[in-house]
């Protein structure tokens, strides 16, 4: 099979290639610059860029069995100014759109279109039971940033779904693995100070980078599947159980929280919405189609990650 992944040179991407190339398949990745991706992963995969992409779109697509698209600067990399959030939609919006529209054209001939999305998309308020993929979403607007985020990317692949293209939506919340935001705490939590971040009772959905690559197998298999799929593990964390799982993975201590007033006055509305805030979500769609999870818990996964590494 040939694979395109668009943005592949990050956490999630460079995860896929690994387990694609070891599977067999061809693999090309499309990012902004062909030196970075050649930097990343060398000659086992085709490296192409958007500028030398586009005069080839359609030929190039055409000959794809699978588009992953997760394409997007990083939400959480510094706060939010009003530049920056308007880097964050775009770096999204245009590259999404642009590549729906292509395989809109392609109809028939279109690779499976899997996107990126978060389960930001719900929004933040408050719900008695977990949000689901059957939850009803008003895409014409948005309550707050993390929501508008997802809610315009997702409309972005409208000219695909239109077309009747099969097109997935992969609402990732928080992905652990050897990398990405848990490379970033591990030494936070090795000096004992991962302790709850403000109250602590904020919701935490998370899968397992392991989990993420096994569901993405799992949908491409069962051509039945598409539209949103929520990326979590069963399990309805809050961010204190994360803390303290983690921390226990480590043999240190939990207890000292990082109040939420300080990171609201270092992050602003970042903090407000990605920190001290969430949404409780279940991953129905892959349940309900029989997707066992390898690590369903935090301590399931924290045991596995930490002694795989010894």
């Amino acid at each position: 099979m040939h694979i395109l992944i668009a943005g592949g040179t990050g956490f999630i991407g460079r995860a896929l290639v690994k387990h694609f190339t070891m599977q067999g398949h061809q693999i090309s990745i499309l990012g902004r610059s062909i030196k970075k991706t050649e930097a990343v992963f060398g000659d086992n995969v085709n490296s192409l860029a958007w500028d030398n992409f586009a005069p080839k779109a359609e030929d190039i697509l055409g000959g794809v069995h699978w588009l992953i698209n997760l394409t997007g600067a990083n939400i959480g990399e510094c706060r939010w100014s009003n530049k920056r959030k308007s880097s964050i939609i775009e770096s999204r919006i245009g590259p999404t759109n642009y590549l729906a529209k292509v395989c809109g054209k392609l109809g028939k001939q279109s690779p499976v279109f899997f996107n990126a999305s978060a389960i930001g998309v719900y929004g933040l308020k408050p719900t008695e039971t977990p949000y689901s993929e059957n939850t009803a979403i008003d895409f014409d607007q948005a309550d707050d940033f993390l929501s508008e985020v997802g809610r315009t990317w997702e409309k972005a692949l409208e000219p695909a779904e239109n077309a009747g293209v099969r097109t997935v939506k992969l609402r990732f919340g928080v992905v652990l693995g050897s990398g990405g935001v848990l490379a970033k705490l591990t030494p936070i939590h090795k000096l004992g100070l991962g302790g709850p971040i403000g109250s602590g009772k904020q919701p935490f959905c998370w899968i397992s980078i392991n989990d993420v690559i096994r569901a993405i197998d799992f949908i491409f298999a069962d051509k039945s599947i598409s539209g949103p799929v929520n990326l979590v593990a069963p399990a309805n964390d809050t961010q204190k159980a994360f803390a303290k799982a983690f921390s226990k993975a480590l043999h240190r201590p939990s207890f000292i929280p990082t109040p939420g007033f300080v990171l609201k006055a270092v992050f602003g509305q970042m903090a407000q919405e990605l920190l001290l805030q969430g949404q409780y979500v279940t991953p129905s769609r892959l349940q309900q189609r029989g997707f066992m999870f390898e690590f369903p818990t935090l301590d399931a996964f924290f045991s596995h990650h930490f002694n795989a590494k010894l």
